[in-house]
């Protein structure tokens, strides 16, 4: 699962230029469910949209998608094969139950690429009643995330483009392992 994100603009000046004022409404920081956040959705073409699609069922959006399921579930198959995006982020949060803070609280640890500090994760959008929205993809976790049992579908950089447009090659990354992050207490 992941349930926050972190961002750093700095790590993706390079590719964040395609959006347009992209300074004003960029921050940096943790991003929580509803945000509105810097999402790619192709070459030259990206925009601010909100983390998390509409839930009928009660007022918690629903800011993840099963990658193993996304292509049958009626609420996503539409979006993974004709609206697939990439959301870029500095890191992504989890919470370990059984390691407590001070407090008594779950502890907070921050999963990065240990070389790079950008990471691309498959997402999926869409537009509900005029507000462009965007899930992040999950998968099982590998086992440098320990202390949880689903990830972040996370795609290699020579790799957006394809995720982006090609459908066999969304298919395939779905199958396909995680690398290995690095976990940091915060």
């Amino acid at each position: 699962m992941c349930g926050r994100y972190h961002f750093e603009p700095g790590d993706f000046q390079d590719i964040l230029s395609v959006i347009k004022d992209v300074e004003e409404k960029l921050k940096a920081g943790e991003i929580f469910p509803t945000n509105q956040a810097p999402i790619i959705l192709g070459k030259e073409q990206g925009d601010f949209l909100h983390w998390g699609f509409p839930n009928f069922r009660n007022k918690r959006p629903i800011i993840n998608a099963r990658s193993e399921t996304v292509a049958e579930k009626p609420m996503f198959q539409k979006s993974f094969y004709q609206q697939r995006c990439i959301v870029p982020a500095s890191g992504f949060y989890e919470w370990d139950g059984k390691d407590l803070d001070e407090k008594g609280r779950k502890k907070k640890y921050l999963f990065q690429d240990p070389k790079s500090r950008r990471l691309f994760l498959a997402g999926i959008w869409r537009v509900f009643d005029q507000v462009p929205s965007f899930v992040i993809l999950t998968t099982g976790a590998n086992a440098s995330i320990e202390i949880h049992h689903r990830m972040p579908l996370i795609i290699p950089e020579a790799s957006i483009y394809d995720w982006i447009n090609k459908e066999d090659y969304a298919m395939s990354r779905i199958e396909q392992e995680m690398p290995e992050l690095e976990k940091t207490a915060v």
